[in-house]
């Protein structure tokens, strides 16, 4: 939980998706946040899942997390889910906090349109004093110029780590646990 009062100047989000689609578990959407710039870097990943360090990012005065489940049958097989849902997370936990942010910057995991990006900037520019939405999106894995898939997932830790909880919550917990869990978003 952020200890943080008054005014910051930057807020990182990350965001992923649990990419289960069609189970009957639903999608598990995550949102992670940080104050801490570190957060907001790009750098390699290990292409194995650690979640080693998990606990700890979690734990951080600086950080935090929430996360949706979709469950109805229009949202099995989206490529908007993300884009769509994020929001929902973002202004749960804005409307949580009793601090106030100048700048949102939001990194998704996956392809994001242009139409995906104007989106997101309309909808929290000005939000509760928010003067800039920076917008952007990593393919954590990508084909290098011979055709592989790169060895190491490259993107910030808010998107690293929002696909770690995903995984986790989605393999780890039942539905039961999740629609009681303390971050756990309603979403419309």
């Amino acid at each position: 939980m952020f200890e943080k009062r008054g005014y910051n100047d930057i807020l990182y989000v990350g965001g992923d998706d649990s990419n289960h689609a069609g189970n009957s578990l639903g999608e598990i959407i995550v949102a992670t946040f940080s104050l801490l710039c570190k957060d907001g870097l790009v750098r390699d990943f290990p292409n194995v899942r650690d979640y080693s360090f998990l606990p700890d990012w979690i734990n951080s005065e600086m950080r935090d997390y929430r996360f949706g489940i979709l469950t109805e049958e229009k949202y099995r097989h989206s490529h908007s889910n993300l884009t769509r849902t994020i929001p929902s997370l973002i202004t749960s936990f804005l409307d949580e906090m009793d601090f106030g942010v100048r700048i949102l910057k939001i990194y998704l995991d996956g392809r994001l349109d242009k139409n995906g990006r104007n989106f997101l900037r309309d909808r929290f520019y000005g939000f509760r004093g928010i003067e800039s939405v920076i917008v952007d999106n990593f393919i954590k894995k990508q084909k290098n110029n011979r055709g592989r898939i790169s060895k190491h997932p490259h993107c910030p830790p808010v998107v690293y780590y929002a696909d770690l909880l995903a995984h986790q919550l989605f393999s780890n917990e039942t539905f039961r646990e999740l629609s009681t869990h303390p971050k756990l978003v309603l979403i419309r």
